[in-house]
């Protein structure tokens, strides 16, 4: 049995002294099953370390970026002494201007400062990446499990510190293991969390099997023959009914260990004339697959999102004294969530938190227990507690929100399916304007002696409450700490001295000091040759290295996203989608990382996505509202044009201004076009996405040019369709945004040789718009003496009249096949430009009704007709690669290589160029077509070898040249009036081609194959 020590009295008095009068509610909590003082750096109890300074660092003129990692390195380099610590990083009282980030990737290192006030130490983040400025986590977070997992027997409760296995063999104490309980079909249907209404809930909103398993590091402490005993006990019951919970040998991640951040003032600065401004730190420290480390005595301001953000693989570490204000941000989602842990066993102790959002919050699956120890949030714009799925073992105790909620509760849709969001967890001696607390099956929890407006089936009451008596109402109970008295109970009273505040250590005065030759001896050991593999156009092909480099198109998903690691990365890279404090496959990604699983021949294609809020994924499910608030959902799909702080959009953030770009959104390009360069791959990017302007009501509400979402008058209509306007460049104001945008665009990606600029996947505009765009690029190129690859994906009509347009022609290098094809029976269907409809409302025309009667999956008609046959493919190919042999055809393949590599070599390019579809002599069929030269010449294809009869005879004859693709040829004359051609006997059987000469005209320049 659990001892509180001195309260343990208070409690069992209090027990017992209402038992006669009224069923006890808080009976089954007066020990609660977990004990929660295990939260907190070493287990919890433990002293933070206080190691002298090992190095001193001065701040310097400019940019202290490279000093401070200089000194951090200093320290890494070191050997760890037997508790694993290395050194100490101390730095001077006094300002440091940290324009990249202070990255900690070794264990044993405590950066240090001259105290968090006025006079300590201030690290100021510039510059206008969204950053941590602190980050602490490894190069590699691969788990180190090993071994067959064992499966759980028999039912261990909550709070349980004794696990019964099927087999012990080969446990010991000391070894680190890893117990999981999976998150599977049955249990999340006992849940209710199958059944979310909304647009495709199974694939976006309802939990799926294996995205909310629940997984506990812990260490063996001892071990029998069917059971093993933990240092830290489980926050959930596992065995029994789920029958599959294993043990494995090993750790879910490789961490770092004895790591500190302490006494110091940490600044993010912002523009001052930008109340909402976001272009800048949006953390203040960030820690992952990190166990043992701590922040203390931290005073933080201006920060976007987190002060303190530990990450699902952090453990152990507690956050002590450290205060947060003046935020500077819009007033949304993933904004402001002060202090944020989605690891175990962590702890926060006196935190502040003036004008946040979320100020306390505990993250997906966060497996506990995980504790909020007297902190305090002043003027809470939204409520702390739980804030996604299922965080089990939570403890808020002595926890004030002033203004509004502390919440244990089911959060419904929020953030895509959030749902229960906690497990187990409890509210002690709480206080906040609202307090809700509510029980998912089979996981109780509870608020016990909280003040608030409280609601729930676990905000219980004071046992001494009587009805029209409400003295014992919303009061204290004892212990007033849970996490104390469990301390004490655990380890004895001594191990609350581990939570006081602390005071900076002196620093000793023989304590050497970094010198700017240790800086540039940094600076020399990390620098990297820079490799270059640029991207040169020859003969018609994209080349690397002599290598073809659009072999291997990389897309992503342009709309749907996941912020549930489990699940994000289904949905591949994507350069600009943003979710903060995630970084990964499918969440922010890691652009060296993505750029080095690439090899030459890959090109990753790019625009910038739909709906910058994943609530809008519901399309007209709900008919695409205005929100009341900015509680946008992630990740994010970036947009190119910035907010401008004023008024509110119809996603309830601050509208644009269309003048000011994005800098993350740009400058995530610029450092994926770096890297590009440098791995031989290709950056395809295409500037608009009209995906926004058509259909769809829901495609259009949040489109930065809509009037009710910018502070331009653009003159857009309020509802869709917008196209038609968005793309009308007689109107002056959209002519000159539409103007700046593009020009913006260059000048980012300026100088980078590995992008290929395109206009719109989904381009169905008009001409004008796009000889507009391609002008712009030539005024920009003319002024700046710079030239860029210019892909054109646009209706086919347009496209041919661009390519006989000499000036703009001169700028396209490369073209791709816009919704177009020749079908199996020969008919060319194509979508058309300047309609104000979207291709896909276009494309299922090309089936006509006699095609689609009687059928019973016309889709499977249109997609047989999309499909088309190889030699409809290889038409088109044909058409266009003789049209201009220097034009470079992107996701088009040569499906005959034989035969081309005979047509171009026995006819000229310059010939070949004068070819346009269609003669009078040849109706296309599915296997033969005609094309037509000036001066009368036609070249005649087919491609099953067969022979070929001509509709109409040529007057006075015809000389008949050959090629099949053996690349024989054959001269024969075709007689006046004859119309059949039958190929010789060499290319029977064969793909051939002919070019057929009028014997009236031959001489024609024309007529010189």
């Amino acid at each position: 049995m659990r001892v509180w020590g001195p309260v343990a009295a208070l409690i069992c008095l209090l027990a017992t002294s209402v038992q006669a009068r009224s069923p006890d509610p808080l009976a089954s909590w007066r020990l609660p099953p977990i004990d929660f003082s295990h939260a907190g750096y070493g287990g919890g109890g433990v002293h933070l370390p206080r190691r002298p300074a090992t190095v001193v660092v001065s701040p310097g003129p400019g940019d202290d970026t490279d000093r401070l990692m200089a000194a951090v390195r200093r320290i890494e380099r070191l050997a760890p002494d037997e508790a694993g610590h290395r050194g100490v990083v101390q730095l001077d009282a006094g300002e440091y201007q940290i324009a990249g980030q202070i990255r900690v990737a070794a264990g044993g290192v405590v950066l240090r400062g001259a105290g968090s006030g006025a006079a300590g130490t201030r690290l100021v983040a510039t510059g206008r990446d969204r950053r941590a400025l602190i980050r602490i986590d490894p190069p590699s977070r691969q788990p180190s499990t090993q071994g067959t997992p064992r499966s759980v027997t028999g039912i261990a409760p909550v709070g349980t510190l004794t696990v019964q296995l099927d087999d012990t063999t080969g446990l010991s104490v000391g070894q680190s293991v890893v117990v999981r309980r999976p998150g599977t079909a049955g249990w999340i249907a006992s849940l209710g969390m199958d059944a979310f209404i909304g647009w495709r809930p199974e694939s976006r909103l309802n939990w799926a099997p294996g995205s909310r398993d629940i997984v506990w590091d812990r260490r063996i402490v001892a071990v029998s023959d069917d059971s093993v005993t933990l240092d830290a006990p489980l926050t959930m019951a596992i065995g029994g009914t789920d029958g599959e919970a294993v043990l494995v040998e090993g750790a879910s991640a490789t961490r770092l260990r004895e790591i500190g951040v302490e006494h110091l003032r940490l600044i993010s600065q912002s523009d001052p004339e930008r109340p909402m401004d976001e272009d800048h730190s949006w953390f203040a420290v960030s820690i992952d697959a990190t166990e043992d480390g701590w922040v203390r005595d931290i005073a933080a301001e201006g920060f976007v999102s987190s002060v303190v953000d530990l990450g699902a693989t952090s453990r152990r570490i507690t956050v002590q004294d450290v205060s947060a204000a003046n935020p500077v941000s819009e007033m949304g989602g993933l904004r402001r969530r002060v202090f944020y842990s989605a690891g175990q066993q962590t702890l926060f102790v006196r935190c502040s938190s003036r004008d946040g959002i979320h100020d306390f919050g505990l993250g997906h699956t966060a497996a506990g227990p995980n504790v909020f120890l007297d902190c305090e949030a002043t003027d809470a714009h939204g409520d702390s507690g739980t804030l996604e799925s299922w965080a089990s073992g939570a403890l808020f105790d002595g926890v004030k929100v002033r203004g509004n909620a502390l919440n244990l509760t089911h959060r419904g849709r929020d953030g895509q399916g959030v749902g229960w969001s906690a497990a187990h967890s409890v509210l002690w001696n709480c206080e906040a304007t609202d307090v809700e607390v509510r029980n998912p099956p089979g996981a109780p929890n509870a608020a016990i002696g909280c003040r608030g407006e409280l609601t729930g089936d676990g905000a219980l009451e004071d046992p001494r409450v009587q009805p029209g008596r409400d003295f014992h109402r919303a009061q204290p109970q004892s212990p007033a700490s849970l996490y104390r008295a469990q301390l004490v109970g655990r380890l004895g009273v001594e191990a609350l001295s581990a939570l006081e505040p602390t005071n900076v250590p002196p620093v000793p005065a023989a304590t050497p000091r970094l010198s700017d030759a240790d800086v540039a001896a940094h600076l020399a050991d990390t620098q990297v040759p820079i490799e270059r593999h640029p991207l040169t156009l020859q003969g018609g092909r994209f080349l690397i290295d002599g290598r073809p480099a659009l072999q291997r198109r990389i897309g992503f998903s342009f709309f749907q996203a996941q912020m549930v690691p489990a699940l994000a990365p289904a949905f591949g890279p994507a350069l600009t989608r943003f979710a903060p404090g995630l970084e990964g496959t499918g969440l922010t990604d890691d652009l060296e990382q993505l750029a080095g699983s690439l090899t030459t021949g890959d090109y990753v294609v790019h625009n910038y996505g739909l709906w910058y809020d994943r609530r809008r994924v519901d399309h007209d499910f709900f008919g695409s509202p205005d929100h009341r608030t900015g509680e946008v959902w992630g990740p994010f799909m970036e947009v190119p044009w910035a907010r401008s702080g004023q008024g509110r959009a119809w996603d309830g953030l601050s509208k644009y201004d269309l003048t000011r770009f994005n800098p993350w959104f740009f400058d995530r390009l610029a450092a994926f076009a770096d890297q590009a360069e440098r791995r031989g791959v290709v950056l395809f990017h295409r500037v608009y996405m009209q995906h926004w302007l058509l259909e769809s009501r829901s495609h259009y509400v949040d489109f930065p040019w809509r009037p009710v979402n910018t502070i331009q008058a653009t003159g857009m209509p309020a509802e869709v369709p917008a196209a038609e306007a968005f793309w009308d460049v007689s109107d002056p104001v959209r002519r000159d945004l539409h103007r700046l945008y593009i020009r913006h665009t260059l000048d980012a990606l300026k100088g980078r040789t590995n992008v290929i600029y395109g206009l719109d996947p989904e381009y169905t505009g008009p001409l004008a718009f796009v000889q507009f765009w391609l002008d712009t690029i030539a005024e920009w190129q003319d002024e700046t003496g710079r030239s860029v690859h210019v892909a054109l994906e646009v209706p086919k009509d347009q496209m041919d009249a661009l390519l006989d347009d000499p000036a703009r022609s001169a700028l396209i290098d490369a073209v791709g096949f816009h919704h177009w094809v020749y079908r199996p029976d020969g008919a060319l269907f194509a979508i058309r430009g300047g309609l104000n409809r979207a291709p896909r409302q276009q494309v299922d025309a090309i089936a006509t009704p006699a095609e689609l009667a009687g059928q019973q999956d016309p889709a499977a008609v249109r997609r047989a007709l999309w499909r088309t046959t190889p030699a409809m493919r290889y038409r088109a190919y044909r058409e266009y690669r003789d049209r201009n042999p220097d034009l470079a055809l992107i996701g088009v393949e040569d499906g005959f290589p034989d035969l081309s590599r005979a047509i171009e070599t026995g006819w000229s390019a310059a010939f070949r160029a004068t070819l346009r579809p269609g003669s009078p002599l040849l109706e296309a069929t599915g296997t033969a077509w005609a094309m037509s030269a000036p001066g009368g010449c036609v070249m005649v294809f087919s491609m099953d070898g067969a022979d070929v009869d001509l509709d109409q005879p040529l007057a006075g004859g015809a000389t008949v040249d050959w090629i099949g693709q053996g690349s024989v040829r054959v001269t024969t004359t075709l007689p006046p009036g004859a119309t059949h051609l039958t190929p010789p006997p060499p290319l029977a059987n064969e793909p051939w081609t002919v070019v057929l000469a009028p014997a009236i005209n031959r001489r024609a320049p024309g007529c010189r194959p």
